[in-house]
């Protein structure tokens, strides 16, 4: 019996930018009874379904933009006896489906670093569950992913995640129904720990693929000192600690290393920490512009953005401080990612 863990995609380069982190995450959750899993990335080449063995097990992470195809994968794999099951956003949101067109066993809702070990040790003893409840795992808890199963020369872009979550509760996104609006964050020096593992196989350009490289802001600072609510000051700070550890750590990895990121547009009101970006090698990052009138910022629940010239003030900010961004406006639909 083997073990799957497949990312659908419809088209097949051969090569891709990003490394889909999930893949080898689950890889280093799966345990070890049944050895390495068999991982296939179909952004790379296409699943061979004779690999697929009657009581084999296949997992499929699905978001919205590869969930038809997920689900062909899955059924593919049911008819061939093997048990099928689903996780990642789209299934987390919507996991019925997953059953009616997907032809699942099981469903894992939420995170799957504790849960993905659970479902392969259940259906090795029979007692497989039809839907597991991942949640939302603390930071002590992520998985390291499992690099040494990633095919040599294949990603242009390693991704490490530092936390999950996001404050924030932009109409449009996904992140903080599924991730929760709690930054869960990573130990710095087990992100360090990756990062140079990455860098001893000829790394050099690493996603931080965090739902917000920023998550405390100096106006939630403030507001907590206000309030005097200084259990809620403390755990702030705390997180804010972390984030400038992690930023000293990675300005200590070789100088020609690259990172990018994704934050929302409130770091340009603190200077120290896009100083501490541009020291930490973190030459971009994405930030979204959902609408230019305060008006449109209002109808998505993003009012803490700027409009007109103060956001035009803030994108130079970025740019003085060192740090390029890159401008996204986003669709009004939930966020297109998986983990």
């Amino acid at each position: 019996m083997h073990v799957h863990l497949v990312n659908p995609s419809d088209y097949s380069f051969g090569t891709a930018v990003i490394t889909p982190r999930w893949l080898f995450v689950l890889a280093a959750a799966t345990p070890h009874a049944v050895g390495d899993p068999i991982l296939v990335d179909e952004s790379l080449e296409q699943l061979e379904p004779k690999t697929i063995m009657p009581g084999d097990i296949v997992g499929i992470s699905v978001h919205t933009g590869n969930a038809l195809r997920g689900y062909e994968v899955g059924r593919i794999a049911r008819e061939r006896g093997a048990w099928v099951v689903y996780g990642g956003i789209h299934a987390t949101l919507y996991p019925e489906e997953a059953f009616e067109r997907g032809n699942a066993h099981a469903v894992v809702k939420g995170d799957g670093d504790l849960a993905w070990g659970k479902v392969v040790n259940d259906i090795l003893s029979g007692q497989l569950q039809r839907v597991y409840e991942g949640g939302r795992v603390e930071g002590t808890q992520f998985l390291a992913a499992r690099w040494d199963l990633m095919p040599p020369d294949k990603y242009m872009w390693a991704s490490v995640q530092t936390l999950r979550g996001c404050p924030k509760h932009c109409s449009f996104c996904s992140v903080w129904r599924t991730d929760g609006q709690r930054p869960r964050q990573r130990r710095h020096q087990s992100v360090i720990d990756e990062i140079a593992g990455l860098r001893r196989i000829g790394f050099r350009f690493i996603a931080l693929a965090d739902d917000n490289f920023y998550p405390v802001t100096l106006t939630d600072l403030r507001l907590a000192r206000q309030q005097n609510n200084l259990a809620k000051l403390e755990e702030l700070t705390a997180i804010r600690t972390e984030r400038f550890q992690l930023m000293e750590g990675l300005a200590k990895l070789p100088s020609d290393m690259v990172f990018y990121t994704q934050i929302t547009m409130e770091a340009a009101e603190d200077g120290e920490f896009l100083d501490a970006m541009r020291k930490a090698n973190i030459k971009g990052a994405l930030v979204g512009v959902e609408s230019v009138t305060p008006e449109g910022l209002k109808t998505v629940f993003k009012d803490f953005n700027c409009s007109g010239d103060a956001l035009a003030k803030q994108l130079l900010t970025f740019e003085d401080h060192g740090v390029h961004v890159r401008i996204h406006r986003q669709p009004s639909m939930p966020r297109l990612r998986w983990r």
